[in-house]
């Protein structure tokens, strides 16, 4: 099993009033973010989310329904998450 490296998150430096408070604000974030993905694997997935969310000319030719539900179930698990969180609004 490969060994999990934690690296400092790439967060934009913030300047806001004085270097310590920057400092501050950017230790807080880098703690939300997470580690940091190397370059090489961010552009492998975003090339395989490209290739999973291209769209296909003959999937437009289909009916407006179908392309509706399509929409659709790619939010359902947001609205779930939503719901179950916030409430059944």
């Amino acid at each position: 099993m490969e060994q999990i490296t934690v690296r400092r998150a790439r967060v934009p430096a913030i300047t806001c009033g004085s270097s310590a408070t920057s400092s501050r604000l950017d230790r807080h974030l880098s703690v939300l973010s997470g580690p940091a993905v190397p370059q090489r694997e961010a552009a492998e997935a975003t090339s395989l989310m490209r290739e999973l969310t291209a769209r296909d000319t003959a999937q437009q030719e289909r009916s407006d329904r179908g392309a509706r539900v399509r929409r659709v179930s790619l939010f359902a698990p947001l609205r779930r998450l939503r719901r179950s969180l916030f409430g059944g609004h």
